[in-house]
């Protein structure tokens, strides 16, 4: 995290509130207090990416799990060309997970 903008010392009661309305309530920043000003902190553009993938693959593996599920019925049923379909996209999705966090397989 950083600072994202600073109210310093002294300030009034509307500065106050209007630096947090601008910088929480609007722009979702963590408010913090020092002895010496009010800070507003927020992600650095590399979090918000690792934020965004980490929720693309857990946005990936919840469809390989619901994938996993449907594919049940076609598995007692002995019905091997949806099973095969099935593989085919769970794998696809499961390879694209490294290509995420950028390792190489």
């Amino acid at each position: 995290m950083e600072i994202k903008a600073q109210l310093d010392k002294p300030y009034t009661e509307k500065q106050r509130m209007d630096f947090i309305v601008s910088q929480n309530h609007q722009l979702g920043y963590e408010i913090k207090e020092t002895d010496t000003a009010l800070q507003s902190w927020g992600l650095t553009e590399e979090e918000k990416q690792e934020q965004e993938k980490q929720a693309r693959k857990q946005e990936i593996e919840t469809k390989i799990s619901e994938l996993e599920k449907m594919s049940l019925n076609d598995l007692l049923n002995n019905n091997e060309t949806n099973l095969k379909i099935y593989q085919a996209v769970i794998n696809s999705l499961k390879d694209s997970i490294p290509k995420l966090s950028g390792d190489r397989c």
